[in-house]
Formats: C-alpha cells, sequence, structure tokens
C-alpha cells in the first residue's frame, strides 16, 4: 500500500474511529488524556504504515499531542479570523439573520453555523497532522 494512503487510514482510525468521547472532550484539558489518545493514535499509525523509525515516530507523538493539547487547529483559524471554536463559543449568536416570520431560521442557523465552524477546525486538524506526518517522513527518508 502507498505509504500516504497507509497514513490516511492510520490517521482516520486513530483520530476517529478509536478516539472515544472521554478523548475527544478531555484531551484539550488534561495532558494525561491527550497522551492516552496519542497513545492509541500511534498505535494505528504504526498498524497501517508499518514504520519503525523512531525519530519519525517520536516526531508524529509529539506533534500530535501538542496540535491535540493546546488545540493548534483552532488557534490558527482564530489567528487568520477563520471560523474558530473559541470565537463560535464567544459570538455564536451574535449576527444570526432574525426573521420574525421565521423563528426556526434563526434556530436553525446557529445549529448550522455551529456545524460548519466544527467542520472547518476539524479540516485544519487533520490538515496539520497529515501535511507534518508525511512530510518528516519524506525529509527522514532523505537524509536516511
Amino acid at each position: 500500500m502507498d505509504f500516504f494512503i497507509a497514513l490516511i487510514f492510520g490517521h482516520l482510525f486513530g483520530d476517529f474511529v478509536c478516539q472515544t468521547r472521554w478523548m475527544a472532550v478531555n484531551k484539550s484539558a488534561s495532558s494525561s488524556k491527550c497522551f492516552t489518545h496519542v497513545m492509541i493514535y500511534m498505535c494505528c499509525i504504526v498498524a497501517f504504515t508499518r514504520v519503525t523509525n523512531i525519530y519519525w515516530l517520536l516526531f508524529v507523538f509529539t506533534t500530535h499531542f501538542l496540535i491535540d493539547r493546546y488545540t493548534l487547529g483552532d488557534k490558527w483559524l482564530h489567528l487568520i479570523q477563520g471560523r474558530s471554536l473559541k470565537d463560535f463559543m464567544e459570538n455564536g449568536s451574535k449576527n444570526i439573520p432574525f426573521n420574525q416570520d421565521r423563528l426556526d431560521f434563526t434556530a436553525n442557523y446557529h445549529t448550522l453555523r455551529g456545524g460548519f465552524t466544527a467542520l472547518c477546525y476539524a479540516v485544519v486538524d487533520n490538515t496539520f497532522h497529515l501535511t507534518l506526518q508525511y512530510y518528516s517522513w519524506i525529509l527522514i527518508r532523505g537524509l536516511s
């Protein structure tokens, strides 16, 4: 299997299939809970990629831990004034079009806005993870 395809499968299994709600909710608030998530994630990465290069595995572990523990994807979105989760939590109900005749629209708009914000965060988070992992592997292979 192509390395990048294996990496994507390992990432999907580690970050979605094997990540419990407990991990997802608590990994940004607790280093030990984030560590638990990243250890399970690493098992999935190794299982799919079959990589045993300790330097690459340490790099993947460290970057994944930092991105998830400190929600760097959301911090990036906040920095570029994108659809950050922090902004949605602080200002999510502001600037919602109000239509007296369509109160259901107002409530649905808020839900859709939150859902789209979460999707933007997920795309940025996954882009950070996969880009760092793929290009670090290319770099390490080039150095060997």
